[in-house]
């Protein structure tokens, strides 16, 4: 890994020229021999696919793609996790598609594949076939990024030549999506079996080895048993998986978990469960972290913390993303109102929540509760006296306004981070996880933040073989699927699962939890087909908090969200349409349904 970061200056001579699609040669600007000779050519000539895997972290915008700015819309905003402000006050919710079609990484990996191999003898036995093992990996997670959203589609196992192939020869027509599915499935094992444990130089978590093979198998395995068993055939084949397979799938992605055992561990660094919570976003040396995309200040950064510090720490940035109540109510009922269904009133905002779990609390930010050494002052208003019972005389007395300015008897009649001005939570809430509150103030603006984004970290592979675990359905798997539930459970601070209370239902509602705004929910509804059911002109709920004056008290009232914007997933969104400009390029493309 050494020489990699050595070769960061030698980029430009090996990177290549390249447009999206299947039929155009790379341009060296070195030859092969130069290139496939050394260890610093071949890891020069790598740098820029990994830079271009699909991994949707702090920069991936829905609508635009990858290494975009702004970051939003993010997949969360579609799954009930979280609002973005911005996007539902332009009054229209679509799911959008920006084409992705990355053929020409593709192309570079396969070229890597073929002529490696002929200069085999500049390297060890071991170091070449670690570089085609990386090259298998590479290139299963870029068609693991294309079948989750087009289904089946044109498998390239060699580089094609433009200059000495015909036109017919050049078109390749789509796979079926369990080919697919198998191809990768082939191309991991490959990776598995070439590649070592930890990378040569070192176990940094930035670059492939056995063990993130062996991660994402786990991953697309249990995406491929999902679209078995709920999925259905379509296009002769080239949607769906035979239902049959769906077991094989899934005792697939539970036994790649098993081999993963011993390898990672959840973070406990902290015995404060909540800042433990927190820290494991943070900590590049987590033992949990398998995969990720690194970032360092200044070279490479992000703007995440700019983009989502409560609005009282920042002026022209902030509060992009508004964790629901939706997504909060995962973790239990909040209990707001008494049994007669008047406010609870509170003498600290943050009583409502003492009892929330400390994965909760780490995830999101309360009203009231303490970030960066401030009191996270949410308040939507002021009641000068609270009747209960006469919601119309409430109604009229309520006190608001569009600035923190504005005072009644002394006091704001909103908070300093809301509610009700611009910037603000428009849900109550702010995004916790991954924020870094010792980044200082002054750095919250963009192009300032650093904080790697963990791609697969070893929670998601204990709720892979959680969920295998339970579709399998056998004594001694849904004994692990348990085991590594309460493990989860345990570090996050929530109660046991006892045996009976293991099921699909709750492992899905464990995985929402634990990977939230981590970009897996909108995948996971989509594999799991439900996302036409639980998104069918739904609007997303909120918590407002209030003063009551008079008796120097809090209430809280949920409500629905005050744009009333309506999120409904449509059937044809389970798979994106195939890009027009592909079809146009090669009429042997057939387009998705509905599109």
């Amino acid at each position: 890994m050494k020489y990699l970061k050595r070769l960061l200056v030698l980029l430009p001579l090996f990177i290549v020229t390249a447009c999206n699609k299947l039929d155009i040669a790379p341009v060296n600007i070195l030859k092969d021999k130069d290139v496939f000779s050394t260890d610093a050519g071949v890891g020069a000539y790598l740098i820029p696919i990994y830079a271009e895997l699909p991994i949707e972290d702090f920069r991936y915008n829905f609508n635009d793609g990858f290494n975009a700015f702004p970051p939003f819309p993010a997949l969360g905003l579609f799954t009930a996790e979280f609002l973005q402000i911005d996007y539902v006050f332009r009054g229209s919710i679509e799911h959008g598609s920006f084409g992705y079609w990355p053929y020409d990484k593709i192309r570079k990996i396969n070229y890597l594949l073929e002529t490696l191999p002929k200069n085999s003898s500049n390297f060890s036995e071991a170091q070449a076939n670690a570089y085609l093992g990386e090259a298998h990996f590479l290139r299963a997670y870029f068609y693991f990024d294309l079948v989750k959203r087009y289904g089946g589609v044109p498998i390239a196992k060699t580089p094609q030549d433009p200059f000495n192939s015909s036109q017919d020869e050049l078109r390749i027509p789509r796979s079926s999506e369990e080919d697919v599915y198998k191809f990768i499935e082939e191309d991991l094992n490959q990776a598995i079996q070439l590649m070592p444990d930890v990378s040569a130089d070192d176990a940094t978590t930035g670059r492939a080895n056995r063990n993130v093979a062996l991660a994402l198998k786990s991953r697309a395995m249990l995406y491929a048993g999902s679209i078995a068993k709920y999925g259905s055939m379509q296009l002769s084949g080239l949607l769906g998986i035979p239902s049959g397979q769906a077991q094989s799938y899934f005792q697939k992605s539970y036994d790649a978990a098993v081999m993963l055992e011993g390898k990672y561990s959840l973070y406990r660094v902290n015995a404060d469960k909540y800042q433990n919570y927190v820290n494991l976003f943070l900590d590049r040396n987590s033992p949990e972290n398998i995969f990720i995309k690194d970032y360092k200040y200044p070279d490479k950064t992000h703007s995440w913390d700019a983009l989502n510090a409560p609005k009282q720490f920042v002026s022209g940035y902030g509060s992009f993303i508004n964790p629901t109540l939706d997504y909060v109510e995962l973790y239990g009922e909040l209990k707001v109102n008494d049994d007669n269904g008047f406010p609870i009133r509170f003498n600290d905002r943050m009583d409502l929540f003492k009892n929330a779990e400390p994965r909760l609390r780490a995830s999101v930010i309360f009203p009231g509760d303490k970030f960066r050494n401030e009191v996270i002052d949410v308040q939507r208003g002021i009641y000068p006296s609270y009747k209960n019972g006469d919601e119309a005389a409430n109604s009229t007395a309520l006190k608001t306004a569009g600035s923190i300015d504005v005072l009644y008897n002394g006091k704001r009649v909103v908070g300093l981070s809301g509610m009700g001005i611009g910037g603000s939570t428009g849900t109550g809430f702010y995004v916790r996880k991954y924020q870094n509150s010792d980044l200082p103030q002054g750095d919250l603006s963009l192009w300032r933040s650093d904080q790697a984004w963990i791609d697969i970290r070893y929670a998601e592979v204990l709720l892979n073989k959680a969920e295998a675990g339970v579709e399998l359905g056998t004594s001694e798997t849904e004994k692990k699927a348990l085991d590594a539930m309460n493990d989860i459970r345990d570090r996050a601070g929530a109660p046991v699962l006892m045996p009976a209370q293991l099921n699909v239902n709750s492992v899905r509602n464990e995985r929402r939890k634990e990977l939230a705004f981590e970009n897996h929910s909108w995948w996971d509804n989509r594999r799991w087909r439900v996302a036409d059911k639980e998104f069918n002109n739904r609007i997303y709920k909120v918590l407002f908090p209030y003063y009551v004056f008079d008796e120097n008290k809090y209430i809280f009232k949920k409500d629905d969200e005050l744009t009333k914007s309506r999120f409904t997933f449509q059937v044809k969104f389970y798979y994106e349409p195939i890009p027009g400009d592909q079809i146009n390029r090669n009429p042997l493309l057939v387009q998705n349904p509905l599109y």
